[in-house]
């Protein structure tokens, strides 16, 4: 018995590998890259330059290729630590990072397969959740959002362990729980751990009304367990969890973001439709829909059976109430929260629940209607075998007899009298460019009717004919098919077309020196249209040539792509990019940036030299094509060099600095301003004599030789963050913030080594607790099972 029921799990796991590889099947026929949506800018690029740091042995602490330097290994979405990240080192990097998605999307069946075993549920109503949370729309819209695919997925295993925990108390479980929660941290979906924290406490709070013993004890043992399990999911994550926290309070969301920022992409009552009918409202066809409606999940469907199954768990009598209830709140805790600003009471919600008001997305907490969805359908899926068995529920079969006919009958209507639908349809407005093209959503209608008329017509033959092996598996046959149809919705690339490097990155990246680059932000507008001859998308993406991008050619470039960024340098960046052009003020010199790359002409040419435009292959004069929108690349003629000395320095406090930089008659070469007094008198001198070299320069050090005749200020054009140290011939100097976000030291006449390293107290403290951590959790393990040997 034991081996039957171990070779039929392995049977169901291998069985959702092999579909998980199907779902993904045209990847394998030839060396394709996953690049949907913001695999390509957002997720990539950091892992090839992680990747890069970690085999040249220089651990990616801090990232100096974006922002003129920026956190990178505190940020979570970057996943430095989670273990799976192995697999880039055994594999060539497109192949480990495919594999590495669609691995989650195998493991995030199998992990709900275990946990509908852990509730006891058959082989065949565990299989059937599994399928339905593995090829929902939700995780197939995640595919291209790795924090949130790397996050959801621990879903199941600390769900079902932290119930064992609740209804046995096990130090084992709790570990467990510490350990899945941790893994879903490391994979940087921040957002699904808060939600998931959410849900243990009201699976607490449940279990506390429904106790097994005296009420005391079990308010005790269950509110222990809770706080076993925060504890050690504290110090196991305080290696990443504490840098975090340092980012976090250092960023723009430490004060919050506003509440239209937060509340965008909210599910409305209307995307109800789209988990039947995939893009009904057609928000992917027009870029004016894409913000102000719900576009952060690419598909919601689901189809027709999950919520058939489910709705007759939770409205047929259960001999298990409280565990409907349970199930019950999940879902409107989720729904309370995805609503977002179609929920009046979400208000109350960002600004009184802690971290709210630095959350964006609220659609993303649909992962727990979807994952309670699969759930309850293999749930109500078992009680339809039990009522087969018991002969009962005939008139559940009545009814699923008739609503077959109905859709049957529907669907024979839709395509029988397809031109009087249509035009009808028409008439009423439903097209493009309010809804998706009439076409696409017939189509999608009447494949929905189908599939409704078939799995009403399989549920009256599994319960006629008591729920045969053959009636199973054609049930799950035809559920694979159905969510088989968003298959191919996602993008890809061959890799060789991904990582070429453009005209202006062979240009830039052949040049010698310390210099950054800028791209205007209408150049890297998504919503922009550029002039080209290579109209693919991938093309046009790297035409506009994306900060990320540069990451992967060793670019420096004075702005990036992050969510968690520094609030000093947004806040610098706003006042550049915001001034009347890009001549207005000399920021772009203070950055350091050699190159420009713009659609917009520069007049300007005392500052700026045109040295290339894209133009190959495109029609039409030379003169038209600049005026127009292609690509030109800009020579700065004056930027200052990464590290230089002065002598004339203002002391002003933040706001000020900022004013003075944005002024026309801010010079960066003759003055520095400074927000604490330093040790050396000012002088009206413009420069110092001297000379400053890079000598050597990694991730997280920069070494310099300085020769100056006289006490000086060094200043250095990177991002000033806490944790940087500076050592002047080995003894440490105190940096100063200078400039609004870079930083300075003041430096000793005559010849130096200067050194600034990058030492975070947060991450030393942080795997100072993790370790401490580790060891309580082996010691308690120790005990804990060495008791058991006693006894």
């Amino acid at each position: 018995m034991r081996k039957g029921v171990r070779s039929g799990e392995v049977l169901v796991i291998l069985t959702l590998f092999l579909i998980s590889l199907l779902f993904f099947y045209d990847l394998f026929e030839d060396r394709f890259l996953l690049t949907e949506r913001d695999l390509s800018a957002y997720f990539i690029p950091p892992r090839f330059f992680w990747l890069n740091s970690l085999k040249d042995g220089d651990f990616p602490l801090w990232n100096p290729y974006q922002f003129c330097g920026h956190p990178f290994f505190a940020n979570p979405q970057n996943t430095l630590l989670y273990p799976f990240n192995v697999l880039y080192f055994l594999l060539p990097f497109d192949i480990a990072f495919n594999w590495t998605i669609l691995l989650h999307f195998f493991m995030g069946g199998m992990f709900c397969y275990i946990f509908m075993r852990g509730l006891k549920a058959s082989h065949t109503a565990s299989l059937l959740s599994a399928l339905i949370f593995m090829l929902s729309g939700y995780l197939l819209s995640i595919h291209s959002l790795l924090n949130t695919l790397f996050s959801v997925i621990w879903t199941p295993l600390i769900l079902l362990f932290f119930k064992r925990s609740l209804d046995r108390p096990q130090f084992k479980n709790e570990i467990l729980v510490s350990l899945f929660m941790t893994l879903s941290f490391l994979g940087g979906g921040i957002e699904i751990v808060y939600g998931n924290v959410l849900v243990l406490f009201l699976m607490t709070i449940f279990s506390l009304l429904h106790p097994g013993g005296t009420w005391r004890r079990e308010i005790f043992l269950r509110s222990r367990s809770l706080f076993v399990i925060t504890l050690f999911f504290f110090l196991l994550s305080a290696i990443q969890l504490i840098p975090f926290l340092e980012l976090w309070m250092n960023s723009i969301r430490a004060k919050g973001i506003t509440y239209q920022e937060a509340t965008t992409w909210s599910f409305s009552p209307k995307d109800f439709i789209l988990f039947f009918l995939p893009d009904f409202y057609g928000y992917f066809l027009d870029m004016k829909k894409y913000w102000i409606s719900q576009c952060w999940l690419k598909t919601l469907y689901i189809g027709g059976l999950p919520f058939i199954l489910s709705l007759l768990y939770f409205f047929v009598p259960s001999s298990d109430p409280f565990r409907r209830r349970l199930f019950l709140s999940f879902l409107f805790l989720s729904l309370f929260l995805s609503l977002g600003r179609y929920n009046p009471l979400y208000p109350l919600v960002f600004h009184y629940v802690p971290f709210f008001n630095g959350i964006r997305y609220p659609v993303k907490f649909l992962y727990l209607f979807i994952y309670v969805l699969s759930i309850t359908a293999g749930l109500g899926f078992e009680k339809l075998r039990e009522f087969s068995r018991t002969n009962r529920g005939k008139g559940l079969k009545s009814l699923f007899f008739t609503l077959s006919l109905l859709s049957a009958f529907l669907l024979i209507f839709f395509l029988l009298n397809h031109q009087g639908i249509e035009a009808f349809l028409k008439g009423k407005g439903i097209d493009f460019p309010n809804y998706n093209h009439l076409s696409t959503n017939l189509y999608h209608a009447k494949r929905f009717l189908f599939y409704l008329a078939l799995f009403f017509l399989l549920l009256v033959i599994g319960h006629e004919l008591k729920w045969k092996g053959w009636v199973r598996g054609l049930l799950l046959f035809f559920l694979i098919l159905d969510l088989f149809g968003s298959m191919g919705f996602y993008g890809k690339e061959r890799i060789s077309d991904y990582f070429r490097k453009t005209k202006i990155q062979e240009m830039v990246s052949r040049e010698e020196g310390n210099f950054r680059v800028f791209s205007t932000p209408k150049t890297i507008s998504m919503d922009t249209p550029i002039l080209t001859s290579h109209p693919r998308e991938i093309e046009v993406l790297k035409e506009k040539h994306l900060p990320s991008f540069n990451m992967l050619f060793e670019i420096r470039d004075i702005w990036g792509i992050d969510v968690i960024r520094l609030r000093r340098a947004e806040a610098l960046y706003q006042t550049f990019i915001h001034s009347p052009s890009i001549s207005a003020t000399r920021l772009l010199d203070l950055y350091g940036a050699r190159y420009v790359i713009s659609l917009t002409p520069i007049e300007d040419e005392s500052r700026f030299e045109l040295v290339y435009a894209a133009m190959e292959g495109l029609e039409g004069k030379r003169e038209e094509l600049l005026k127009g929108n292609t690509i030109k690349l800009y020579k700065n003629k004056n930027p200052i060099v990464r590290a230089s000395l002065y002598k004339n320095y203002k002391v002003m406090d933040e706001q000020s600095i900022l004013r003075r930089l944005s002024s026309p008659e801010f010079d960066p070469e003759s003055e520095i301003l400074l927000e604490e007094t330093p040790r050396i008198l000012p002088s009206e001198t413009k420069r110092v004599k001297g000379e400053v070299r890079v000598i050597k320069e990694s991730n997280q050090r920069v070494l310099l030789e300085v020769i100056s005749e006289e006490e000086a200020i060094l200043f250095l054009n990177d991002t000033y963050y806490p944790g940087w140290k500076a050592f002047v011939d080995g003894k440490e100097e105190r940096i100063l913030r200078a400039d609004y976000l870079f930083r300075a030291i003041v430096l000793p006449k005559g010849k130096h080594e200067v050194e600034f390293i990058y030492r975070p107290l947060s991450l030393r403290l942080g795997m100072f607790l993790s370790l401490i951590g580790f060891l309580l959790m082996m010691g308690c393990l120790f005990k804990e099972y060495r008791g058991k040997d006693q006894r």
